[in-house]
């Protein structure tokens, strides 16, 4: 997308994630009255009916950005059951919301090693190629650890997007990358060939999560990664973890906030 181009701006829906689960077309609808023209899925498919997701969609005239699937659905046992749920609501893109860190994810701090991302990136490639059969896009969102952690003086993160498959979409979530002792600005010019998703996420060192985009505290510089970064996203999507707010009303603050650079 043109970085100003306002029609692919959308929310990852672990921001409104209980107010979906309560009403989903009357969020979407509300969300889509907000400016926001896409939606970012976040949950075991599962949990939502395919018949919910594309009334919801329709009725919205929110486009489904694509789905944040764990780690365990895309393993041979389940990969065919998801594909075949993503087919069924139209799903572009299918995100790894995460591998290890706190949430143990795949590995826990006791196998934490730098042979154990090998594995990962052996088997993202191969879900990569799978899911390109299927006409279905891969990618990978970070968290603080792939920052924190070094291995032979490079960091996880390096170590997954210099031996990914170059198909695989870069998902740069800004805050986590910040909090990590990341530059966001950084990354995206240093893999200024890779696609990219840019997670709009509001950090302070001070205040944690709890911050509005763009509001004073925030320590996202997001004139510059919006602006001077030079890529042209395939999303913007907010996702905010400001736990101090109401979920809608943390959406419209935050899309309140990045009207201010665009």
């Amino acid at each position: 997308m043109n970085r100003n181009d306002k029609n692919n701006i959308g929310l990852a829906m672990y921001t409104v994630y209980q107010s979906v689960k309560k009403d989903m077309t009357t969020s979407f609808t509300h969300l889509a009255q907000m400016g926001y023209s896409g939606i970012e899925f976040y949950g075991e498919p599962r949990e939502f009916p395919k018949e919910e997701v594309c009334f919801a969609l329709r009725e919205s005239g929110l486009r489904l950005a694509g789905w944040h699937v764990e780690w365990r659905n895309l393993q041979e046992h389940f990969l065919g059951e998801t594909v075949n749920y993503l087919h069924s609501v139209d799903c572009p893109i299918a995100i790894v919301p995460c591998l290890g860190g706190k949430w143990k994810v795949g590995h826990d701090s006791r196998q934490e090693c730098r042979d154990r991302w090998l594995y990962y990136i052996d088997n993202l490639n191969q879900i990569n190629d799978c899911l390109q059969k299927e006409g279905i896009r891969l990618g990978y969102h970070n968290h603080e650890h792939e920052f924190q952690l070094q291995y032979e003086g490079q960091s996880v993160f390096d170590l997954l997007y210099g031996n990914l498959a170059p198909s695989v979409i870069m998902e740069l979530d800004s805050g986590n990358c910040i909090e990590g002792g990341g530059n966001p600005l950084t990354i995206l010019q240093k893999y200024r060939n890779r696609q990219v998703i840019l997670h709009l996420k509001p950090y302070s060192q001070v205040k944690g999560f709890n911050v509005i985009l763009g509001e004073e505290g925030d320590d996202n510089n997001w004139q510059e990664l919006l602006h001077q970064s030079e890529k042209d996203f395939l999303w913007l999507l907010i996702e905010s973890e400001n736990h101090t707010l109401p979920e809608m009303e943390n959406a419209r603050l935050c899309m309140e906030g990045l009207h201010k650079y665009l």
